[in-house]
């Protein structure tokens, strides 16, 4: 069962399943799921940096992550610039450079990916490196298995 766009008057065509929910997702995610051919998973944000983690809604994706950084939490991109993870929780001691903070942060979403032949999991880098050295998974593709408490956006 799917019903019309819940805003008053609104000239979109969109249609929700009617056990949809509004969230805040950022602009630039739902920009990108709205022609999408297949749902979006989003994740809710727990950086804290005022005892309040974040509550919006992110893409996994790393540009995603570091564009959700910079504009909401003040964060700029510099690679070599250490960095402390203030994702609600996290058991880190120590701080971690700027270039790996978006692939720490995925581990957090709980999100993996997975040789499309054989269906070995892990992170991303690990399975093309998997794809490129196993000869009976030469040509396989790499598919994403969101996070648990991922959410979908779907595109009407």
């Amino acid at each position: 069962m799917f019903s019309r766009c819940f805003l008053p008057n609104c000239p979109c065509e969109s249609t929700s399943p009617q056990n949809s929910s509004i969230i805040d997702v950022e602009t630039c995610v739902a920009i990108d799921a709205r022609g999408a051919e297949v749902p979006t998973p989003v994740y809710r944000c727990r950086w804290d940096t005022q005892h309040s983690p974040c509550g919006m809604f992110i893409s996994g994706a790393h540009r995603d992550i570091f564009s959700h950084l910079r504009e909401r939490h003040g964060i700029m991109y510099t690679a070599d610039a250490d960095l402390e993870c203030l994702w609600s929780p996290c058991s880190m001691n120590r701080c971690l450079k700027m270039s790996s903070i978006a692939r720490h942060i995925e581990r957090h979403l709980g999100i993996q990916f997975r040789c499309s032949r054989c269906e070995f999991t892990a992170r991303e880098d690990v399975v093309r490196d998997h794809i490129r050295r196993s000869a009976g998974c030469a040509n396989a593709g790499i598919q994403l298995v969101p996070g648990s408490e991922a959410r979908q956006i779907v595109s009407a």
